[in-house]
């Protein structure tokens, strides 16, 4: 029922004024600090552990202004999966786009590398409105909420969409007609189909789906890093810039492991522009080799009750 009753808050949400979702986003962000512990934790020890010479009241700033993003970024999910379809338009502005129509001119696959940055989803709906596309999702627990995110993602009605779960066989074959993949490449999901790399200096399980793929297919690996506008967020505007990079032509070469570890390196150099619109709150370091701690254990870090006397 309470999930019901969410999925429609979320329908009706995308049609209301955008200082009204605006404000909610806002209140909501400073409500929710106190209950969610678990994954504020979560966000310190990641920060702790990619940026050891940080101050506590660093990561702690940091964590916050997270919230306030990843808030921000869920509401806006009503507007963009269900909103007016021109909002979708209105409320993104490409930057150096070119990188992209240059590589869709070459008539070859494309994989989109798009990292979790606070924009992921806007950045995969505004370029499906453009051309027909395919991604890979992660199955939600909550059957209600797994529903909604198929209808909003596929709302432009020339998507394909992929369980994680479905293997790459269908990918390969839309690829190699030449329909581009929105690939996001950099979550934790065990050591199955991945290997340990490095992410900031620690051993993270990293996913080898991108360097398999575009070598079965041949493709371009087209970067784009989708974050929302915090100049136009402080204004009280929805706004998101999806950044596009230079193609990378070649890859993986013949070494998977270097070709991951090239992944994670741009995916750091991204990271270090705006650190508080990476996704913190997921477990990046869940995986660890045989014999290694659990890095997100209450004990194994100092981090736990370090910062709720900081404030921002």
């Amino acid at each position: 029922m309470v999930s019901e009753m969410g999925a429609a808050l979320l329908r009706s949400m995308g049609r209301w004024p955008q200082w009204t979702r605006h404000n909610l986003a806002k209140g909501l962000a400073r409500a929710a600090y106190p209950f969610i512990k678990r994954r504020a934790h979560v966000a310190r020890v990641n920060l702790h552990k990619c940026f050891p010479n940080w101050t506590d009241e660093q990561v702690e700033n940091t964590v916050r202004t997270h919230l306030k993003y990843f808030t921000h970024s869920l509401l806006d999910r009503s507007l963009f999966w269900f909103g007016d379809k021109q909002a979708i338009y209105d409320n993104t502005v490409f930057i150096d786009e070119h990188y992209w129509q240059e590589a869709r001119a070459k008539n070859r696959p494309i994989i989109v590398l798009a990292p979790h940055f606070t924009g992921l989803d806007v950045a995969g709906l505004r370029m499906n409105m453009d051309l027909e596309m395919a991604t890979m999702y992660q199955k939600q627990r909550n059957p209600v909420f797994d529903a909604l995110m198929l209808e909003g993602r596929m709302r432009s009605g020339q998507g394909h969409l992929f369980s994680r779960h479905d293997g790459i066989r269908g990918l390969v074959k839309l690829l190699r007609k030449n329909i581009p993949l929105y690939y996001l490449p950099d979550m934790d999901f065990g050591i199955n189909d991945a290997i340990f790399s490095t992410f900031f200096g620690q051993t993270a399980a990293t996913l080898t789906a991108l360097p398999k793929l575009a070598k079965l297919t041949d493709a371009l690996i087209v970067p784009c890093i989708s974050r929302i506008d915090a100049e136009a967020l402080a204004r009280g505007e929805t706004r998101y810039k999806i950044q596009f990079y230079p193609a990378w032509d070649g890859y993986p070469g013949d070494d998977e492991a270097q070709a991951v570890r090239d992944m994670n390196a741009f995916i750091e150099e991204r990271i270090l522009e705006e650190p508080a619109q990476y996704l913190w709150f997921h477990k990046r370091f869940k995986t660890r080799p045989a014999g290694e701690a659990d890095f997100y254990t209450t004990n194994t870090t100092n981090t736990t009750n370090t910062t709720n006397s900081i404030k921002k």
